[in-house]
């Protein structure tokens, strides 16, 4: 969200900006290495503040954040760490085309840490962000859109477990013979064309299933290198602008 006023304080007296361009930059160069879709940006700030370059500064912030709020010792390297974030999220968001997705959910830790920021004023309510933005379902009716055979072939599984169902007469006979291939005893050609169909509708929806997910993880892939492909270019736009310096 946004930096408070003690949060900004805090950030001035540890001499942040001295250091905001090159973490950044070393961030922006993670992502660009290893950045994977989906990934937690607050993981790999802690990464970053870890390094060498970064520590010492990271331990002044801890310390300062420790004087001034009610944080704890144990604690302030997390608020640390988290007062960055929401410092240069922004920053972040603009370099990866705002493929930086804000979403709810912490931990009890991260919940505690959040509460004692906002009663010290060092930032109104965080989320956690991660790199490129979750699709869920789209992403599976991108992915059907795309391959018109896969979506008839998984359509058509349905169809025949529906069918097979309305000739066992049992919805919980139709789904057993799709899922596990049992065949359900019986003579009459009623019974045995519910077998074949149950079955057949099942494999149709199994290997598809297979495929959506191959086709899915090939997706989680390309966006990977989209978001790698946007901090290579904002790094070599930054090399460009200092040798022009």
């Amino acid at each position: 969200m946004t930096v408070g006023r003690v949060g900004k304080e805090i950030l001035e007296e540890a001499d942040f900006n001295k250091f905001r361009q090159a973490l950044i930059e070393e961030l922006v160069k993670k992502i660009s290495r290893g950045g994977c879709y989906g990934a937690d940006i607050r993981q790999i700030i802690e990464e970053t503040l870890r390094e060498e370059e970064f520590v010492n500064f990271a331990n002044k912030l801890a310390k300062i954040i420790e004087k001034r709020t009610n944080i704890s010792k144990e604690s302030s390297n997390e608020a640390a760490c988290q007062l960055v974030e929401e410092e240069i999220a922004d920053d972040i968001k603009g370099i990866l085309h705002g493929q930086l997705e804000e979403r709810k959910g912490k931990s009890k830790k991260e919940k505690e840490i959040d509460f004692m920021g906002r009663e010290s004023k060092l930032w109104d309510e965080t989320t956690k962000r991660f790199i490129g933005k979750k699709h869920g379902l789209k992403d599976i009716a991108l992915i059907l859109k795309e391959h018109r055979l896969m979506k008839i072939t998984i359509v058509t599984g349905f169809i025949l477990l529906i069918i097979s169902a309305f000739l066992f007469n049992s919805i919980y006979k139709a789904i057993v013979v799709g899922l596990t291939l049992t065949i359900f005893s019986g003579d009459s050609l009623r019974i045995k064309l519910a077998n074949v169909l149950g079955g057949l509708g099942g494999i149709l929806i199994f290997f598809t299933s297979i495929s959506i997910l191959l086709q899915y993880a090939l997706l989680e892939e390309r966006r990977s290198m989209e978001l790698k492909e946007m901090a290579r270019d904002y790094l070599e736009k930054a090399k460009r602008k200092e040798n022009f310096n």
